[in-house]
Protein backbone atom coordinates (compact mmCIF):
# COMPACT_ATOMS: atom_id res chain seq x y z
CA UNK A 1 0.00 0.00 0.00
CA UNK A 2 1.20 3.53 -0.65
CA UNK A 3 0.71 5.81 1.49
CA UNK A 4 0.71 9.91 2.03
CA UNK A 5 1.67 11.72 5.13
CA UNK A 6 1.28 14.68 6.88
CA UNK A 7 2.16 15.31 10.76
CA UNK A 8 4.80 15.05 14.21
CA UNK A 9 7.78 14.68 15.99
CA UNK A 10 10.53 15.76 18.40
CA UNK A 11 12.98 13.91 19.33
CA UNK A 12 13.94 13.86 23.12
CA UNK A 13 16.81 16.10 24.06
CA UNK A 14 19.07 17.27 26.60
CA UNK A 15 19.28 21.16 26.66
CA UNK A 16 22.15 22.96 26.71
CA UNK A 17 23.47 24.99 29.42
CA UNK A 18 22.89 28.35 28.42
CA UNK A 19 26.11 29.82 30.24
CA UNK A 20 28.60 27.18 28.32
CA UNK A 21 26.46 28.47 24.76
CA UNK A 22 27.45 31.79 25.16
CA UNK A 23 30.34 31.58 26.12
CA UNK A 24 31.70 28.86 23.68
CA UNK A 25 30.01 30.83 20.54
CA UNK A 26 32.37 33.69 20.71
CA UNK A 27 35.39 30.86 20.33
CA UNK A 28 34.46 30.69 16.91
CA UNK A 29 34.44 27.33 16.24
CA UNK A 30 36.45 24.87 14.41
CA UNK A 31 35.97 25.72 10.49
CA UNK A 32 38.60 24.22 8.19
CA UNK A 33 39.89 26.14 5.47
CA UNK A 34 41.46 23.20 3.89
CA UNK A 35 45.23 24.75 2.00
CA UNK A 36 44.30 22.86 -1.35
CA UNK A 37 40.56 24.87 -1.25
CA UNK A 38 38.97 21.33 -0.51
CA UNK A 39 36.16 21.88 2.10
CA UNK A 40 35.04 19.43 4.46
CA UNK A 41 31.43 20.18 6.19
CA UNK A 42 31.33 18.56 9.79
CA UNK A 43 28.05 17.36 10.32
CA UNK A 44 26.63 16.17 14.03
CA UNK A 45 23.71 13.62 13.87
CA UNK A 46 21.92 11.26 16.68
CA UNK A 47 22.95 8.02 15.52
CA UNK A 48 20.10 5.50 16.13
CA UNK A 49 19.58 1.60 14.61
CA UNK A 50 17.39 2.80 12.21
CA UNK A 51 20.02 5.68 11.31
CA UNK A 52 23.81 4.51 11.45
CA UNK A 53 26.49 6.68 10.43
CA UNK A 54 26.46 4.67 7.12
CA UNK A 55 23.31 5.55 6.52
CA UNK A 56 23.83 9.71 6.79
CA UNK A 57 27.18 9.24 4.30
CA UNK A 58 24.96 7.56 1.62
CA UNK A 59 22.65 10.03 2.04
CA UNK A 60 24.72 12.87 1.79
CA UNK A 61 26.78 11.09 -1.11
CA UNK A 62 24.70 12.59 -4.01
CA UNK A 63 24.93 16.24 -2.53
CA UNK A 64 28.98 15.74 -2.61
CA UNK A 65 28.74 14.50 -6.31
CA UNK A 66 27.08 17.60 -7.16
CA UNK A 67 29.22 19.91 -5.43
CA UNK A 68 32.66 19.12 -6.22
CA UNK A 69 35.94 20.39 -3.43
CA UNK A 70 33.18 19.21 -0.77
CA UNK A 71 33.14 16.57 1.64
CA UNK A 72 30.69 15.87 3.96
CA UNK A 73 32.19 13.97 7.49
CA UNK A 74 29.69 12.52 9.17
CA UNK A 75 30.24 12.12 13.03
CA UNK A 76 28.75 10.42 15.95
CA UNK A 77 28.07 11.76 19.38
CA UNK A 78 30.95 10.96 21.55
CA UNK A 79 29.41 12.12 25.13
CA UNK A 80 29.39 9.08 27.60
CA UNK A 81 25.40 9.56 26.91
CA UNK A 82 25.35 8.86 23.43
CA UNK A 83 23.66 12.39 23.33
CA UNK A 84 23.92 14.71 20.55
CA UNK A 85 23.09 17.51 22.07
CA UNK A 86 25.53 16.84 25.54
CA UNK A 87 28.33 16.48 22.68
CA UNK A 88 27.83 19.79 21.23
CA UNK A 89 27.91 21.05 24.30
CA UNK A 90 31.38 19.45 25.43
CA UNK A 91 32.32 20.65 21.43
CA UNK A 92 31.08 24.45 21.90
CA UNK A 93 33.55 24.04 25.08
CA UNK A 94 36.45 22.99 23.32
CA UNK A 95 35.65 24.98 20.43
CA UNK A 96 35.64 22.00 18.37
CA UNK A 97 31.69 22.57 17.06
CA UNK A 98 30.57 21.25 13.90
CA UNK A 99 29.54 23.25 11.16
CA UNK A 100 26.11 21.59 11.11
CA UNK A 101 23.88 19.86 13.72
CA UNK A 102 21.20 16.83 12.73
CA UNK A 103 19.02 16.95 15.87
CA UNK A 104 16.67 18.11 18.03
CA UNK A 105 17.65 21.05 19.79
CA UNK A 106 16.34 23.40 22.50
CA UNK A 107 15.91 27.33 22.33
CA UNK A 108 18.97 28.02 24.55
CA UNK A 109 21.10 26.61 21.60
CA UNK A 110 19.46 28.72 19.29
CA UNK A 111 21.70 31.19 20.44
CA UNK A 112 24.60 29.70 18.76
CA UNK A 113 22.76 28.76 15.48
CA UNK A 114 22.86 30.98 12.46
CA UNK A 115 19.38 32.42 11.12
CA UNK A 116 17.42 30.62 7.98
CA UNK A 117 16.40 32.77 4.79
CA UNK A 118 12.77 33.19 4.49
CA UNK A 119 12.61 30.85 1.79
CA UNK A 120 9.91 28.28 0.42
CA UNK A 121 12.77 25.31 1.26
CA UNK A 122 12.48 26.08 4.97
CA UNK A 123 8.82 27.70 5.35
CA UNK A 124 7.55 24.76 3.26
CA UNK A 125 9.02 21.94 5.95
CA UNK A 126 6.79 20.58 8.37
CA UNK A 127 5.83 22.85 11.60
CA UNK A 128 8.38 25.72 9.87
CA UNK A 129 6.30 28.08 11.89
CA UNK A 130 5.95 26.40 14.91
CA UNK A 131 9.66 26.12 15.38
CA UNK A 132 10.58 29.62 15.45
CA UNK A 133 11.37 31.35 18.41
CA UNK A 134 10.38 35.02 18.36
CA UNK A 135 9.94 35.17 14.69
CA UNK A 136 13.10 33.38 14.00
CA UNK A 137 13.69 30.40 12.21
CA UNK A 138 17.15 28.44 13.13
CA UNK A 139 16.03 25.02 12.66
CA UNK A 140 14.23 22.83 9.69
CA UNK A 141 12.63 19.67 9.32
CA UNK A 142 12.21 16.86 6.54
CA UNK A 143 9.30 15.24 8.02
CA UNK A 144 6.72 14.20 10.91
CA UNK A 145 6.89 11.99 13.47
CA UNK A 146 4.26 10.70 15.85
CA UNK A 147 5.24 9.84 19.20
CA UNK A 148 2.55 8.27 21.49
CA UNK A 149 2.34 5.14 20.73
CA UNK A 150 2.23 1.56 22.18
CA UNK A 151 3.41 -0.94 20.68
CA UNK A 152 2.59 -5.07 21.79
CA UNK A 153 2.80 -8.10 21.48
CA UNK A 154 0.00 -10.08 20.23
CA UNK A 155 0.74 -13.85 21.78
CA UNK A 156 1.26 -11.67 24.70
CA UNK A 157 -2.02 -10.08 24.97
CA UNK A 158 -3.54 -13.51 23.10
CA UNK A 159 -1.73 -15.29 26.05
CA UNK A 160 -3.52 -12.95 29.18
CA UNK A 161 -6.47 -13.06 27.64
CA UNK A 162 -6.70 -9.77 26.81
CA UNK A 163 -8.74 -9.44 23.55
CA UNK A 164 -8.95 -5.65 22.45
CA UNK A 165 -6.01 -2.60 23.41
CA UNK A 166 -7.05 -0.32 26.30
CA UNK A 167 -8.16 2.97 25.99
CA UNK A 168 -7.84 4.51 29.77
CA UNK A 169 -4.92 4.47 31.73
CA UNK A 170 -6.81 2.05 34.30
CA UNK A 171 -7.31 -0.08 31.73
CA UNK A 172 -3.53 -0.20 30.77
CA UNK A 173 -2.36 -0.98 34.00
CA UNK A 174 -5.27 -4.06 34.36
CA UNK A 175 -3.66 -5.18 30.82
CA UNK A 176 -0.44 -5.21 32.27
CA UNK A 177 -1.50 -6.79 35.49
CA UNK A 178 -2.92 -9.79 33.53
CA UNK A 179 0.32 -9.86 31.52
CA UNK A 180 2.48 -9.96 34.62
CA UNK A 181 0.05 -13.16 36.32
CA UNK A 182 -0.10 -14.86 32.75
CA UNK A 183 4.09 -14.85 33.14
CA UNK A 184 6.52 -14.89 30.48
CA UNK A 185 7.08 -11.76 29.60
CA UNK A 186 7.95 -8.40 31.06
CA UNK A 187 4.40 -6.34 31.08
CA UNK A 188 6.09 -2.77 29.65
CA UNK A 189 9.33 -2.69 28.67
CA UNK A 190 11.24 1.05 29.47
CA UNK A 191 14.76 1.78 29.40
CA UNK A 192 17.78 4.42 31.59
CA UNK A 193 18.97 6.66 29.25
CA UNK A 194 16.65 9.18 27.58
CA UNK A 195 14.01 6.58 27.21
CA UNK A 196 12.99 7.58 30.87
CA UNK A 197 11.66 10.58 30.60
CA UNK A 198 10.56 10.05 26.62
CA UNK A 199 8.29 7.31 27.67
CA UNK A 200 6.29 9.43 30.46
CA UNK A 201 6.23 12.96 28.29
CA UNK A 202 4.51 10.41 25.37
CA UNK A 203 2.41 9.00 27.60
CA UNK A 204 1.74 12.22 29.74
CA UNK A 205 1.90 15.32 27.65
CA UNK A 206 -0.65 13.53 25.61
CA UNK A 207 -3.38 13.91 28.19
CA UNK A 208 -2.17 17.37 30.05
CA UNK A 209 -1.81 19.32 26.64
CA UNK A 210 -4.90 17.83 25.31
CA UNK A 211 -6.71 21.22 26.70
CA UNK A 212 -3.22 23.51 26.94
CA UNK A 213 -1.31 22.91 23.73
CA UNK A 214 0.84 25.92 25.37
CA UNK A 215 1.19 24.32 28.70
CA UNK A 216 5.45 24.10 28.83
CA UNK A 217 4.81 28.45 28.13
CA UNK A 218 2.67 28.90 30.96
CA UNK A 219 4.48 26.58 33.52
CA UNK A 220 7.27 29.21 32.70
CA UNK A 221 4.83 32.27 33.07
CA UNK A 222 3.77 29.99 36.34
CA UNK A 223 0.28 30.20 35.78
CA UNK A 224 0.15 26.16 35.99
CA UNK A 225 1.94 23.57 37.70
CA UNK A 226 3.15 19.90 37.68
CA UNK A 227 1.57 19.43 40.71
CA UNK A 228 -1.80 20.69 40.20
CA UNK A 229 -1.97 18.96 36.81
CA UNK A 230 -2.31 15.52 35.15
CA UNK A 231 1.10 14.97 35.27
CA UNK A 232 0.80 14.19 39.30
CA UNK A 233 -1.39 11.66 38.15
CA UNK A 234 0.64 10.09 36.15
CA UNK A 235 3.30 10.01 38.40
CA UNK A 236 1.30 8.17 40.91
CA UNK A 237 0.26 5.40 37.77
CA UNK A 238 4.22 5.32 37.24
CA UNK A 239 5.28 4.70 40.52
CA UNK A 240 2.07 1.85 40.78
CA UNK A 241 4.09 0.33 37.94
CA UNK A 242 7.28 0.13 39.56
CA UNK A 243 6.24 -0.87 42.90
CA UNK A 244 3.97 -3.74 41.27
CA UNK A 245 6.60 -5.12 39.19
CA UNK A 246 5.24 -4.59 36.08
CA UNK A 247 8.43 -2.91 34.79
CA UNK A 248 11.97 -3.90 35.12
CA UNK A 249 12.97 -3.28 38.22
CA UNK A 250 16.89 -2.83 36.63
CA UNK A 251 15.34 -0.83 33.65
CA UNK A 252 17.88 2.31 34.81
CA UNK A 253 20.99 -0.26 33.26
CA UNK A 254 18.97 -0.65 30.03
CA UNK A 255 20.19 1.37 27.01
CA UNK A 256 17.57 2.18 24.23
CA UNK A 257 18.93 -0.28 22.07
CA UNK A 258 18.69 -3.31 24.32
CA UNK A 259 15.47 -1.87 24.99
CA UNK A 260 14.18 -2.45 21.30
CA UNK A 261 15.99 -6.02 21.13
CA UNK A 262 14.12 -7.05 24.21
CA UNK A 263 10.99 -6.07 22.11
CA UNK A 264 11.53 -7.54 19.16
CA UNK A 265 12.88 -10.64 20.55
CA UNK A 266 9.78 -11.34 22.55
CA UNK A 267 10.55 -10.92 26.13
CA UNK A 268 8.54 -8.15 27.03
CA UNK A 269 4.38 -7.25 25.82
CA UNK A 270 4.19 -3.22 25.58
CA UNK A 271 6.43 -0.70 24.43
CA UNK A 272 5.45 3.15 24.42
CA UNK A 273 7.76 4.51 21.78
CA UNK A 274 7.58 6.67 18.78
CA UNK A 275 7.12 5.61 15.22
CA UNK A 276 11.10 5.57 14.51
CA UNK A 277 10.70 2.22 16.06
CA UNK A 278 9.01 0.40 13.36
CA UNK A 279 11.57 -0.17 11.04
CA UNK A 280 13.70 -1.72 13.66
CA UNK A 281 11.06 -3.58 14.31
CA UNK A 282 10.14 -4.66 10.95
CA UNK A 283 13.48 -5.37 10.41
CA UNK A 284 13.71 -7.79 12.99
CA UNK A 285 11.01 -9.47 11.03
CA UNK A 286 9.07 -11.21 15.13
CA UNK A 287 7.68 -14.86 14.69
CA UNK A 288 4.84 -12.47 16.89
CA UNK A 289 2.61 -10.23 15.85
CA UNK A 290 3.18 -6.89 16.55
CA UNK A 291 -0.07 -4.24 17.41
CA UNK A 292 0.11 -0.73 18.02
CA UNK A 293 -2.43 1.48 20.13
CA UNK A 294 -2.19 5.18 20.66
CA UNK A 295 -1.43 6.69 24.56
CA UNK A 296 -4.86 6.13 26.70
CA UNK A 297 -6.35 9.04 28.48
CA UNK A 298 -7.88 9.00 31.54
CA UNK A 299 -11.48 8.92 30.53
CA UNK A 300 -11.49 7.19 27.24
CA UNK A 301 -11.81 9.93 24.66
CA UNK A 302 -8.88 10.25 22.32
CA UNK A 303 -6.45 12.27 23.12
CA UNK A 304 -3.41 14.45 20.61
CA UNK A 305 -0.54 12.25 19.60
CA UNK A 306 2.23 13.59 20.90
CA UNK A 307 5.30 14.52 18.03
CA UNK A 308 6.20 17.31 15.79
CA UNK A 309 8.80 17.92 13.11
CA UNK A 310 11.33 15.19 12.28
CA UNK A 311 14.93 14.84 10.57
CA UNK A 312 15.75 18.70 12.21
CA UNK A 313 18.76 20.69 11.21
CA UNK A 314 20.87 23.61 12.26
CA UNK A 315 24.01 25.61 11.36
CA UNK A 316 26.27 26.60 13.49
CA UNK A 317 26.94 30.42 13.22
CA UNK A 318 30.61 29.64 14.34
CA UNK A 319 30.49 27.48 11.02
CA UNK A 320 33.56 28.91 8.24
CA UNK A 321 31.30 26.73 5.69
CA UNK A 322 28.05 28.72 5.97
CA UNK A 323 26.76 28.59 2.60
CA UNK A 324 28.20 24.69 1.91
CA UNK A 325 25.80 24.23 5.49
CA UNK A 326 23.01 26.48 3.87
CA UNK A 327 23.07 24.34 1.12
CA UNK A 328 23.66 20.88 2.72
CA UNK A 329 20.50 21.59 4.72
CA UNK A 330 18.63 22.75 1.94
CA UNK A 331 19.19 19.40 0.09
CA UNK A 332 18.43 17.23 3.14
CA UNK A 333 14.93 19.15 3.05
CA UNK A 334 14.17 19.87 0.09
CA UNK A 335 15.28 17.08 -2.09
CA UNK A 336 12.84 14.81 -3.17
CA UNK A 337 15.04 11.64 -3.18
CA UNK A 338 16.94 12.75 0.14
CA UNK A 339 13.45 12.99 1.88
CA UNK A 340 12.24 9.81 0.88
CA UNK A 341 15.47 8.19 2.32
CA UNK A 342 15.22 9.85 5.37
CA UNK A 343 11.26 8.94 5.42
CA UNK A 344 11.48 5.53 4.92
CA UNK A 345 14.20 5.35 7.13
CA UNK A 346 12.36 6.08 10.01
CA UNK A 347 8.83 5.82 9.08
CA UNK A 348 7.92 9.18 8.96
CA UNK A 349 5.82 10.93 7.05
CA UNK A 350 5.21 14.20 4.67
CA UNK A 351 2.85 15.85 2.80
CA UNK A 352 3.33 15.35 -1.14
CA UNK A 353 5.64 12.05 -0.50
CA UNK A 354 4.56 8.35 -0.73
CA UNK A 355 6.44 5.06 -0.15
CA UNK A 356 5.78 1.48 0.27
CA UNK A 357 4.30 0.97 4.11
CA UNK A 358 4.65 -1.76 5.93
CA UNK A 359 1.21 -2.84 7.88
CA UNK A 360 2.79 -1.30 11.00
CA UNK A 361 3.47 2.14 9.74
CA UNK A 362 -0.33 1.38 7.90
CA UNK A 363 -1.58 1.22 11.76
CA UNK A 364 0.29 3.97 12.88
CA UNK A 365 -0.78 6.03 10.06
CA UNK A 366 -4.29 5.11 10.76
CA UNK A 367 -3.86 6.23 14.80
CA UNK A 368 -2.13 9.84 13.40
CA UNK A 369 -4.94 10.26 11.32
CA UNK A 370 -7.83 9.81 13.89
CA UNK A 371 -5.90 12.08 16.28
CA UNK A 372 -7.74 15.14 17.42
CA UNK A 373 -4.46 17.62 16.76
CA UNK A 374 -0.68 17.24 18.10
CA UNK A 375 1.49 18.56 20.80
CA UNK A 376 5.07 18.98 21.50
CA UNK A 377 6.97 16.26 23.06
CA UNK A 378 10.76 16.05 25.04
CA UNK A 379 11.74 19.69 25.83
CA UNK A 380 8.93 21.29 23.12
CA UNK A 381 9.76 23.27 20.42
CA UNK A 382 9.29 27.08 19.36
CA UNK A 383 8.37 29.63 22.02
CA UNK A 384 6.68 26.49 23.92
CA UNK A 385 9.65 24.78 24.99
CA UNK A 386 10.77 24.11 28.51
CA UNK A 387 14.18 25.29 29.90
CA UNK A 388 17.38 24.15 28.97
CA UNK A 389 17.70 20.71 30.35
CA UNK A 390 14.58 19.71 30.94
CA UNK A 391 14.40 16.13 30.05
CA UNK A 392 17.73 15.28 31.35
CA UNK A 393 16.39 16.76 34.32
CA UNK A 394 13.12 14.90 34.30
CA UNK A 395 14.88 11.15 33.47
CA UNK A 396 17.18 12.01 36.71
CA UNK A 397 13.78 12.62 38.59
CA UNK A 398 11.94 9.73 37.01
CA UNK A 399 14.58 7.12 37.74
CA UNK A 400 14.63 7.80 41.25
CA UNK A 401 11.30 6.31 41.33
CA UNK A 402 12.91 3.31 41.00
CA UNK A 403 15.49 3.90 43.78
CA UNK A 404 12.70 4.80 46.46
CA UNK A 405 11.59 8.13 45.99
CA UNK A 406 7.45 8.41 46.15
CA UNK A 407 5.46 9.85 42.60
CA UNK A 408 4.72 13.37 45.39
CA UNK A 409 8.72 13.93 46.02
CA UNK A 410 8.89 13.44 42.15
CA UNK A 411 6.22 16.10 41.34
CA UNK A 412 7.89 18.27 43.66
CA UNK A 413 11.63 18.15 42.17
CA UNK A 414 9.82 19.11 38.53
CA UNK A 415 8.29 21.83 39.75
CA UNK A 416 10.98 23.57 41.82
CA UNK A 417 13.53 22.34 38.89
CA UNK A 418 11.45 24.12 36.44
CA UNK A 419 11.35 27.41 38.75
CA UNK A 420 14.63 27.37 39.10
CA UNK A 421 15.39 27.22 35.80
CA UNK A 422 12.79 29.41 33.71
CA UNK A 423 13.94 32.40 32.06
Amino acid sequence: MTITRRRFRVIMATGLALTALLAASACGGQGQNEADGKKTVRMLVNVTPALPVSFYEDLVAPFEQTHPGVTVKIEAPTAATGNVQETLTQQLAAGTEPDLLGGQTTAAEAKVMATLPDEPWVTDTPFAKELRIDGRQWTVGASFQAQSLVFYNKAAFAKAGITAPPTTVDELTAVLKKIKQAGGYTPLETAGEWVTAAQFQQLANAVVMQSNPNWYADRTKGSVTFTNSDYARYAAVYKSWIDDGLVSKNANGVKYNDSLVDFTSGKAATYVMGNWAVPTIDQAKPTFGVGVFPAPSFDGKPVPQVGGAGDLYSVLNSSKHKPEAFELVKYLVSDKTAVQKQLVAEGNFRAGFSYQASPLTQAVQKIVDAAPGAVVAGDGFGDNTAPSGWSAELTKILQKLYLGDSAEQAIAAMDKWWTGNAR
